[in-house]
């Protein structure tokens, strides 16, 4: 292989490798570093209620909600919330209702693909856990499909950035030495 082709190879893997890099680095901040910041979760939607807007495999982003914040939330924005007490599934739907009284705030609740309101009845605030910021189509998919393989997508991806260290490490001194002989 001419040094001219190897260079070249060198540039597109270097700059295919950096745009994964961005891309890798651009959702961690979108699917971890928003959420933490605003005191939300990331979701991956399981359903499709909520389609043809947010489809199954699609992960919410939410910005967290308390009791008092859950006030300020208006009918058509979209939440995420528990529907029964002592259950931990929770439910992104959109508000179509909302009933405030001197002591408490309550929504009527409805996925965009369900033809009637949820049949569990208006939420409380305090059922509230936040209110959808934006949507990344898919990746839910991939987080599950690398949540059920843990136990070997881990080890190949360190093994992978450790074999690309090395080969970088090897390179830079081959770049080094044909310098030196130029």
């Amino acid at each position: 292989m001419s040094n001219k082709t190897s260079a070249r190879l060198s540039a597109v893997s270097s700059g295919l490798l950096a745009c994964v890099m961005v891309v890798m680095l651009s959702l961690a901040v979108a699917l971890v570093g928003v959420p933490k910041v605003m005191g939300g979760a990331s979701l991956t939607v399981l359903t499709g209620s909520m389609e043809p807007g947010i489809h199954p495999g699609d992960v919410v982003v939410t910005k967290g909600t308390d009791e008092v914040t859950a006030g300020d939330l208006q009918v058509g924005d979209v939440i995420v919330f528990l529907p029964y007490p002592d259950d931990p599934t929770v439910v992104t739907h959109r508000i179509v209702a909302k009933s405030v009284s001197a002591r408490s705030v309550s929504f009527i609740t409805q996925g965009d693909n369900n033809s009637a309101p949820d049949y569990w009845g208006p939420v409380g605030a305090h059922q509230v856990r936040g209110e959808v910021l934006y949507v990344v189509p898919k990746v839910g998919l991939l987080r599950q499909w690398v949540g059920g393989h843990v136990g070997w997508v881990v080890p190949v991806v360190a093994l992978f950035l450790l074999g690309y260290a090395a080969v970088s490490f090897v390179s830079s001194f081959r770049k080094d030495n044909q310098e030196d002989n130029s």
